[in-house]
């Protein structure tokens, strides 16, 4: 029996069935939240010794952000999941959104690679700013 839901388990994640496009998404989501926490550590902590690691968790928010929008798949709404049914009906609007963290992650990663820490600081505000505004329109309270 384990041997059927070993072989069969990768089988429905490379179908894309809606669970694992939600269960992959939320882990996305999850790692989003992880890179933003570990840049507001580092800059409220004011760590400089661990300075030269704002590049990479600006590069993989960045990466993160680009996706979002095809995280949210048509049928993958329903479900174990706090999407909200607006993402699909009001795709541009929630497109916008996205792209507002896109722009913001990208200006950190830019940031990032001159080493300021002062002007970084600044910059994670428009983009927790993106996140707050994106959970408020699209994400269901649990």
């Amino acid at each position: 029996i384990l041997f059927g839901l070993i072989c069969i388990t990768p089988a429905a994640y490379a179908q894309g069935s809606p669970d694992a496009v939600i269960s992959y998404r939320k882990n996305v989501m999850k790692a989003v939240g992880g890179h933003t926490g570990a840049l507001f550590t580092i800059v409220k902590g004011n760590m400089t010794e661990y300075q030269d690691q704002m590049l990479y968790h600006a590069r993989a928010l960045h990466e993160a952000a680009r996706s979002i929008p095809g995280l949210f798949s048509e049928g993958t709404g329903e479900g174990k999941t706090r999407a909200k049914a607006e993402i699909w009906s009001e795709r541009e609007a929630f497109e916008t959104v996205a792209g507002d963290m896109t722009k913001a992650a990208e200006k950190l990663v830019n940031i990032a690679e001159t080493g300021n820490l002062s002007e970084f600081s600044q910059a994670l505000r428009p983009l927790g700013k993106s996140c707050k505004n994106c959970h408020k329109q699209f994400r269901k309270r649990r």
